[in-house]
């Protein structure tokens, strides 16, 4: 699990893997743009969408110490826009098939890899494809602004734990009483 930084780890997560596979500079700041310069391949990756993971929802409090329960931890699913740039198609398409690539071989960031933002994490790090249609993909473009569409691929990472704030004291039960009597 981790703390709220969990989110900003994955991204520099995956980038530092992306870099590392690759040898392609990634680019993880900002949206997508027609303005990013095409003289050398990049790496493009934009976290687009965030949705809370259904099968950590209403999980049990956590007991830290034998006093302490802490809240459950919101578990999330992260959505990113992998989008190359380079010189010419040929260029992207060979940037693209390496980030394919890399996903289809190491479907999880090794744990090599994670920012020291993502201490204690106790789920691994999936990196699943996210099929959108062309129509989807069309729309995200419009939604950053770019005037033509970009050859582009979308992950989901899933599933990241932010550990709740939330604590309370609790105590054993040291003795028991157990009242019988004869029912009438």
């Amino acid at each position: 699990m981790s703390d709220f930084r969990a989110i900003s780890g994955v991204t520099k997560s995956l980038s530092a893997f992306l870099k590392a596979q690759t040898g392609v500079d990634v680019e993880n700041l900002k949206a997508p743009s027609d303005t990013i310069p095409d003289s050398n391949p990049l790496i493009h990756l934009y976290l687009y969408r965030v949705e809370q993971n259904p099968f950590f929802t209403n999980s049990d409090e956590i007991m830290t110490s034998p006093t302490v329960l802490s809240g459950p931890p919101v578990g999330l699913n992260l959505f990113y826009l992998i989008t190359p740039y380079g010189p010419n198609q040929l260029d992207i398409q060979v940037t693209l098939g390496e980030v394919i690539k890399v996903f289809n071989d190491s479907p999880a960031i090794p744990p090599a890899n994670y920012d020291p933002s993502l201490t204690n994490v106790i789920e691994e790090l999936k990196v699943i494809p996210h099929m959108l249609t062309l129509d989807q993909m069309t729309e995200l473009a419009r939604v950053f602004g770019q005037r033509h569409y970009r050859l582009s691929v979308t992950y989901e990472v899933c599933v990241v734990l932010v550990d709740s704030a939330v604590t309370r004291t609790v105590s054993r039960v040291d003795e028991r009483h157990i009242k019988m009597g004869q029912l009438r």
